[in-house]
Formats: structure tokens, C-alpha cells, sequence
């Protein structure tokens, strides 16, 4: 489940001198900040970037493929232990006490159809910007980002290498990261190794990554049912049903940007209303199915929340 990773090890929590990896780094090298002029040393632990100075030391990577050469593969909460652990010997530092300031939560998904096609079903989020782009969705504020992409062709794109299990078949990565203030965002003193591989603490963030994806509006298919059409206003709430799904929420949304900029609106509330509004019509049920990727990716998501451990 854990993928990258940001930790600093101070002096004070390593209960000595950091420098002592120096030995066991690989690519070293001489970093010197011109904004601040102090000088550190970089180098890799394996895929681990490190940086090393009087203050203390930086580790940031992916925990997966540290551990096993690979993010294609997942880590359960025994493994996620193992690999802080196997961090340790390698840079004979007592990575446990160390403070983690970052922490991604991925999952690979085995989906029916290419991840791309899921993509369209995935609307707004609240208090998230959301971003589309031709291989990946990502949803993005000041502490959090939520990322939806296909992940054997980001590994094609790096050339890594494809294990036989998923040859040929599609997987849609979802990952939810916390990358600022996490102390505040779990209610907890300081985050460590210890605590992200604490049972309760693991099985929280598992809830945590499912109920990031509930709260995404989805989006249906719309359908003319015209047993429910009595008035000419029924008529045409399932018109502008249509024609928003057929332009594309997007491009609506974008619309409403271009209004904006071109100052239609004598209030600028008027825009945030009227997004809200467009918003809550794509979402309604009253006239909207499910459709069956959606269904798929539903049931997958629920499913991997069941299993973890």
C-alpha cells in the first residue's frame, strides 16, 4: 500500500552523528544551496534519494520498490515494516524514530478496459481542483492529491520492466498522497515508521484512501425517460441533462472559466453558484445510470479495501 516516502532523521532522534551512512551511499556528491549557502551531500540508497547534513538527514523514495525492486507490486503492512526495517541496515541509522513529513497510498487495480476509459466517470471532488490529462486524472489541494493513471504504461514510459502476471493486462493505479502537515491531518503528535506500520494506524489509512475515492462525484450515463416527463420543465432538466454529458462536464466547467475572465457577471458569485449548480445536475440520479466500467471500478475499489491487512 505505501509507496513514496519522505523522512528526516535529526541528529537528536539518530542519537549521533548521521554521517555515518556516508559510507554505504552510492552517486555521492556536493549540494551547495545558493538561497541559503549551506552545503549537504546527496546521494541514493538503492532507489532512495538521501541528503545529508549537520541538521540531520533526508529520505525520500518509494518504499515498494526499495523493498522490492519494483511499485508494480504492492506492500502489505508486514512488508511496509520489513522495509523500514532493511532502510535501517542500510544506512545504519535508527530510520524508526525518524519524522515522516510524506506518505503516498497506492493501489493497482486489474481493470476489464485500458484505465483511460474509466476516467470520464470520475467528477469533481469537493475542496480539490481537479486536473485531467490524456493518461492520468489527479485531484489537488494544499495538503492532498488524488491520482488516477495507468500504471503499465507509466513503467513502459521508464522502461520497467512488465512482471508476467501483468502482461497484457490493464492496471489502474489509485493513489492518494499526504504531503504537508500530516500530524494535523491524522491528529497525531508525530508520524513515524512506527506508527504509519501500527495495525490500527494501517487499517485507518486503507479507510481513509477508500472514502478519498467515495467522495468523488461520479459521473453516469443519462438517459431520456420519458415516463417521467408530465411538464415542459421535465422535459428540459433531462435536456440539459444530455447536453452537459454530451459537451462533457469539463468543457462546461472550462465555459464558466471563460465567462469569468470575460466578466459576464455583474456578481462574481455568480460563477462558484453556477459551477455548484452544473455540478449538482451531472450527479443527480433521478435520470442517470450507473455505468458498467463505473460499476467495475466501484466494486474493485470496495473490494481492496475489504483485503487488506
Amino acid at each position: 500500500m505505501y509507496c513514496t516516502t519522505k523522512l528526516f532523521l535529526s541528529m537528536e532522534q539518530a542519537g549521533g552523528s548521521v554521517m555515518d551512512c556516508l559510507p554505504f551511499l552510492t552517486n555521492l556528491s556536493e549540494i551547495y544551496k545558493q538561497n541559503t549557502g549551506q552545503t549537504y551531500l546527496a546521494g541514493h540508497a538503492g532507489n532512495l534519494r538521501v541528503g545529508v547534513s549537520e541538521y540531520g538527514i533526508n529520505i525520500e523514495g518509494s518504499l515498494a520498490k526499495f523493498y522490492l525492486g519494483t511499485n508494480l507490486h504492492s506492500l502489505n503492512r508486514s512488508d511496509s515494516r520489513r522495509a523500514f526495517e532493511m532502510m535501517a541496515d542500510t544506512l545504519h541509522l535508527p530510520i524508526q524514530r525518524a519524522t515522516v513529513s510524506r506518505v503516498d497510498i497506492g493501489v493497482n487495480l486489474m481493470t476489464d478496459y485500458k484505465p483511460e476509459l474509466y476516467y470520464p466517470y470520475l467528477g469533481p471532488s469537493s475542496k480539490y481542483e481537479r486536473f485531467m490529462q490524456p493518461k492520468s486524472i489527479r485531484y489537488e489541494n494544499s495538503m492532498r492529491r488524488k491520482k488516477f493513471y495507468n500504471k503499465i504504461a507509466e513503467s513502459k514510459k521508464y522502461n520497467v520492466a512488465i512482471p508476467d502476471v501483468y502482461k497484457d493486462k490493464n492496471l489502474l493505479r489509485y493513489e492518494l498522497c499526504y504531503m504537508q502537515r500530516l500530524p494535523k491531518q491524522f491528529n497525531q503528535p508525530v508520524i513515524t515508521p512506527d506508527v504509519l506500520t501500527n495495525e490500527r494506524f494501517y487499517m485507518e489509512m486503507y479507510d481513509r484512501w477508500f472514502k478519498e475515492y467515495e467522495v468523488i462525484q461520479k459521473v453516469g450515463v443519462a438517459k431520456m425517460d420519458t415516463t417521467k416527463i408530465k411538464t415542459e420543465k421535465d422535459f428540459l432538466d433531462q435536456l440539459l441533462i444530455l447536453s452537459i454529458q454530451e459537451k462533457g462536464l469539463d468543457a462546461v466547467l472550462h465555459q464558466i472559466d471563460v465567462l469569468k475572465e470575460q466578466k459576464v457577471y455583474k456578481h462574481p458569485e455568480y460563477y462558484s453558484h453556477l459551477k455548484k449548480k452544473v455540478r449538482k445536475i451531472i450527479s443527480s440520479t433521478k435520470h442517470v445510470e450507473t455505468p458498467e466500467l463505473l460499476e467495475e471500478l466501484n466494486r474493485k475499489v470496495a473490494r481492496a479495501k475489504e483485503n487488506y491487512r
